[in-house]
């Protein structure tokens, strides 16, 4: 019997346990950057292209932010501590060249956490975008789609979404707190939590290295040292069934899925959002799942809905529990860990 299945289940606490109104009618998870702020920020931009430095060389003490790294520290405490999620607003966008606000967008990163990669191409800083590619199979990766996708969480503790131009119409982010949810099955169907600690099997969805198998196992919930952590990306476990040598998901697997979807799907647990020009949200992704709704572009290419995206380790994350090592690596507090290892030794600031 595992040490999952010992201990006793009782209702998580804490203020990441949010439902959607109670998000949704406080600014606690919200900050404006004001003019003071933004100034700073350009000013530790120029000072770094002054220098020299480069998205590959930078440094976080070549972007010096006395005042708004303060409030990059309020965001680490919040996303690990707190809500669980962070809004920061008003980068004026409308200033500076794509690429510009790739090199800023990388600097305040810095201050932050630690990026790690998204892809077995080796991409740190990488674009959310439509590129044509579909919704569903072994290799799907939703953020070059411009279809609706399901609520999941990212392979890193943290998800970062820099939104430079939004949708003509659609592309609503939606979060849960993976918390609240773990309550309501706990409440309603005490016996699918149950499962929901036991292993499932999950595709690396194309990443794995070369010579290693292309799924792992890996539960949705933990609970570890009285900290929780979940992990939920349906497509992957679904591309795992599609793999002839595993084991198919039990009835009752499926139904615990299945209940998770449901919650998801209840508007009193949703907290909705358009991204704004200028907005960085931020998800810790042991604590949260988001989705994205479907989107229709602008014909203009300048125009067509562009996110950057950030994958961070945070310096202060929680200890995960072993069950997460297949992915995550490295499980220990404040550890550089998740994501998907690159291939080779290229390290890309921007996805093709």
């Amino acid at each position: 019997m595992s040490v999952a299945e010992n201990l006793e289940r009782i209702p998580l606490s804490g203020p990441d346990v949010w439902m959607g109104e109670t998000a949704q009618s406080t600014d606690a998870w919200i900050h404006p950057f004001s003019q003071h702020e933004i100034a700073e920020i350009d000013a530790a931009y120029r000072s770094a292209c002054a220098a020299g430095a480069t998205l590959a060389t930078l440094t976080r003490e070549q972007f010096p932010l006395p005042r708004v790294s303060k409030i990059l520290s309020r965001v680490q405490q919040e996303l690990e501590a707190g809500w669980g999620l962070y809004l920061l607003c008003g980068i004026p966008v409308e200033r500076y060249s794509k690429d510009d606000l790739r090199f800023i967008y990388w600097g305040l990163g810095l201050h932050l956490g630690t990026a790690v990669s998204q892809s077995k191409r080796g991409d740190v800083l990488g674009d959310v975008r439509d590129l044509g590619t579909g919704l569903d199979g072994p290799k799907f990766r939703g953020y070059t789609s411009a279809g609706e996708l399901t609520y999941h969480a990212d392979a890193a503790d943290v998800t970062g979404l820099f939104c430079l131009q939004p949708a003509k119409r659609g592309g609503l982010s939606r979060i849960v707190s993976t918390s609240a949810i773990h309550n309501e099955i706990l409440r309603t169907r005490p016996d699918l939590l149950e499962v929901l600690y036991r292993p499932y099997y999950w595709s690396f969805q194309g990443n794995e290295l070369p010579g290693t198998p292309p799924h792992y196992e890996q539960p949705v919930f933990t609970m570890h040292k009285g900290r929780f952590a979940a992990r939920y990306t349906r497509t992957h476990m679904r591309s795992a069934q599609m793999m002839d040598h595993l084991p198919k998901m039990t009835a009752a697997q499926g139904e615990a899925l299945d209940l998770i979807d449901e919650i998801c799907a209840r508007p009193e647990f949703q907290l909705t959002m358009m991204f704004q020009p200028g907005d960085i949200q931020f998800l810790n992704n042991h604590l949260m799942l988001h989705m994205r709704t479907e989107f229709e572009d602008y014909p203009e290419p300048a125009r067509r809905r562009h996110l950057m995206r950030l994958w961070l380790a945070l310096p202060n994350g929680r200890e995960l529990s072993p069950a997460f090592a297949p992915f995550y690596r490295d499980t220990r507090a404040g550890a550089v860990r998740g994501g998907h290892p690159g291939h080779g030794n290229e390290i890309v600031f921007e996805t093709a």
